[in-house]
């Protein structure tokens, strides 16, 4: 007997052990859980908040770099802008060394970081003075690609909250193209030489017209919402701003520059006005940063508070917590897998992609019918790309694709001509040329540097480095639609592999096709 209730005291105190552990592992893993989840939401708001520091540095060098661009094109300077000349280099200089204390002040080091101290050194070490409108064109551009990168890298882009997403769609992409394009407007319109603007550079306004009315459009379509959730006064000055100086400048723009041959207003006073404009957007940009940093604070503020509470919270809450995270996650993914969706370039090559080539193909053609350009459409393909990676292994076929995708961008020679990867080893190119001639020169220039590359392709029928085959379709008048354009000059390139390969194709004939 007396062993027996021995037994039965070991077995109910196992019980008790086991009922009481239980319940206790369970709280404590289930708590551990959510309190790691939510210190991962904080890391992800901290990575965020140090993102959006080196981007507002980046735009403000930018920003300095556009007005500095603006002066260097005035062919005689008045003392106001002798005097912002020597300004703006100074604030240039500043905001450089301002951007790379933030850098070296972020403890990981990742190849993005080292590239933008590198950028930041290599235009810190040219003179300014020396530079032209390209060169500094190609500095911002460059400087806006890297702030893009970062937005990236810092997870910017893929923020769960839809009022944070629209102001970083804002900070990160809209506005600062809007104050690009008013930048180069800027500088083409304060460069007139004898009170005269040449026809490209009229065409060269116009384009970047289009270009900000379509960043403007966007722009009014993220404020309806922002209205929603967050103070009307907040922004609407702001945007009223905008509204009246470019209504201002348009008018320049139309009844000045493009209207008469002949430019009465004296381009300092040119550089001023538009200027101003300029600066009603930058005031727009510091709003649109101000709430975000605000809200990515307040969200920074509300994790960790969330994270405190979820440390003394008691085991009835355990099942709701789990439940609450659960729909958090679920509605996170969502919003990531949104944003995932949106994107229209490229991951291997950051060309744009087939799902924008299919969507912005027919703007592209009816845009350059409206105005009496020649269009031109390219397709094109790496000869015997199969055999290439049969040779040379898959890893190696893609470091190929990325060299010709970079060949192929760096020949874009305008504004507007767009170069995308269609599938696999397939590209096309959309640009615009003055002649019928001068496409067949371009394509061929492309054909020649990828052959002039020598990447050695020992298993190629066609010789024994790496080539492509282009078949072209120019000025498409009679075809209106993306499926017989891609058709005719799909055609065109089958005929350029059927004579050999490493040639260009023209498409000529209706029958052709």
């Amino acid at each position: 007997m007396k062993n027996l209730n021995e037994e039965k005291k070991r077995r109910s105190l196992y019980f008790f052990i086991f009922i009481t552990l239980v319940p206790v592992i369970g709280v404590i893993v289930i708590f551990s859980y959510a309190f790691l989840y939510v210190n991962y939401e904080i890391d992800f708001v901290t990575h965020e908040s140090m993102g959006l520091k080196v981007i507002e540095q980046i735009e403000k060098t930018i920003f300095d770099i556009q007005k500095f661009r603006g002066l260097k094109c005035i062919k005689i300077l008045n003392k106001e802008s002798i005097e912002n000349i020597e300004v703006f280099k100074k604030n240039i200089s500043n905001d450089l060394t301002n951007l790379q204390q933030i850098l070296l002040s972020i403890k990981e080091d990742t190849p993005l970081r080292s590239e933008l101290l590198q950028y930041t050194d290599k235009v810190k070490s040219t003179s300014l003075e020396d530079k032209e409108y390209e060169d500094f064109t190609h500095t911002i551009n460059e400087f806006m690609l890297l702030s893009n990168r970062v937005a990236y890298h810092y997870k910017l882009i893929l923020d769960s909250d839809l009022i944070s997403y629209v102001l970083i769609d804002n900070v990160v992409y809209i506005i600062p193209e809007l104050i690009e394009y008013s930048g180069r407007i800027r500088a083409i319109a304060s460069g007139i030489s004898d009170n005269f603007l040449t026809g490209e550079q009229k065409e060269q306004i116009i384009i970047q017209q289009d270009k900000i009315n379509e960043r403007l459009y966007r722009l009014n379509y993220n404020k309806l919402f922002m209205y929603e959730e967050v103070d009307k006064d907040l922004l609407t000055q702001s945007h009223k701003s905008i509204i009246e100086t470019q209504r201002i400048v348009m008018e320049l723009i139309n009844n000045v520059l493009l209207k008469n041959d002949k430019v009465t207003v004296e381009p300092n006073n040119i550089y001023t006005l538009i200027t101003k404009d300029i600066n009603s957007i930058i005031d727009l940009y510091h709003s649109n940063l101000n709430l975000l940093s605000k809200n990515l604070e307040n969200k920074l503020k509300k994790k960790r508070e969330l994270s405190l509470l979820i440390f003394f919270i008691g085991l009835i809450f355990v099942i709701f917590i789990i439940y609450i995270n659960r729909v958090f996650y679920n509605k996170n993914r969502e919003y990531i897998d949104k944003i995932e969706e949106l994107t229209i370039t490229d991951s291997m090559t950051s060309l744009y992609n087939r799902r924008y080539f299919d969507e912005i193909f027919d703007v592209f053609l009816k845009t350059h019918q409206r105005r009496k350009q020649i269009s031109v459409f390219i397709i094109l393909d790496i000869d015997y790309f199969k055999q290439y990676n049969d040779t040379y292994g898959h890893q190696a076929g893609d470091i190929a694709i990325k060299m010709v995708a970079k060949y192929l961008k760096e020949s874009l020679k305008r504004a507007g001509d767009m170069v995308f990867r269609l599938g696999g080893e397939e590209f096309g190119i959309l640009c615009r040329v003055q002649s019928k001639s001068q496409a067949l020169i371009f394509a061929d220039e492309i054909r020649k540097r990828v052959e002039n590359e020598k990447i050695e392709h020992k298993k190629s029928s066609v010789g024994k480095y790496l080539t492509i085959s282009m078949g072209i379709i120019i000025e498409p008048k009679n075809i209106n639609n993306i499926t017989d354009i891609y058709r005719c000059a799909d055609e065109a390139l089958y005929r350029a592999k059927n004579e050999g390969r490493n040639r260009v194709v023209v498409y000529e004939s209706e029958t052709f096709c």
